[in-house]
């Protein structure tokens, strides 16, 4: 039986119930299908459970390592189109998600994991040296999936656009903040959850059918965008699996 990875919980703070999204694995939080599942899960409670906002957070350490270089190489093809259409359809669903969402990150995000953080509304970082974040796909060889360009493209700013996504930067948390992807860093790992609550608390007097609506008109163009430039670009692609090129 596989063990746990993604849990749901609900926490007050004053007067705002919000959803909280805890990932946490034991190890790199990596991604692969019953992540997918166990993620997907909870974010139906928090879309039918009456939150105001969702708070998306991973295990000190890590926030997510990203798809799991450990199983992904040695799928079949078909195993390998499901999983990676499910991670498209996980980081779309967030991106578009019909209620506010904050991201707070104690460790490493680092290509899906970076995605996944980029998804949100807010962005909390941990401050120090050694957490990771950067889309790697350049250095490994891996093309941007579907709409996840869009995505990139839409959280990060477009002066940081060559270095981040074209050539596979690496930066810290401070790194993160310099360049406007993070919005907020604190200086203890026990302070990241708290700020990501309070930041989340603050968005509960938004109308959420304008909101979403909203989040839609702003945001779905880019990620539609980088699936029809995809879909044009895929006859010129070798069909094989990307991951099988990683070293592990």
């Amino acid at each position: 039986m596989s063990s746990q990875r993604v849990y749901y919980s609900t926490e007050n703070v004053g007067s705002d119930r919000l959803a909280s999204i805890r990932l946490d694995d034991g190890k790199a939080n990596a991604m692969q299908m019953e992540f997918f599942h166990e993620l997907n899960r909870a974010l139906d409670r928090a879309e039918n459970d009456e939150v105001s906002a969702v708070v998306v957070h991973g295990r000190d350490g890590f926030f997510s390592a990203g798809l799991d270089l450990k199983v992904l190489p040695d799928l079949s093809p078909d195993a390998l189109r499901e999983t990676t259409t499910k991670f498209t359809e996980t980081m779309h669903r967030v991106f578009l998600f019909p209620k506010p969402v904050v991201a707070a990150s104690a460790g490493h995000a680092i290509a899906g994991g970076m995605m996944l953080y980029l998804a949100a509304d807010i962005r909390i970082a941990l401050d120090g040296q050694d957490g990771l974040y950067g889309l790697n796909e350049a250095t490994t060889g891996i093309p941007l999936l579907a709409g996840t360009a869009g995505l990139c493209r839409y959280g990060i700013p477009p002066e940081h656009h060559t270095e981040m996504i074209l050539h596979g930067r690496m930066v810290d948390a401070a790194g993160t903040h310099r360049r406007r992807i993070t919005d907020d860093l604190v200086e203890r790992p026990d302070q990241v959850l708290p700020r990501a609550l309070e930041r989340a608390a603050s968005l509960s007097d938004l109308d959420l059918y304008a909101y979403a609506l909203n989040k839609r008109i702003l945001r779905e163009r880019h990620w539609q965008d980088a699936v029809a430039t995809a879909a044009e670009l895929a006859d010129r692609l070798p069909t094989r699996n990307f991951f099988s090129r990683i070293r592990r």
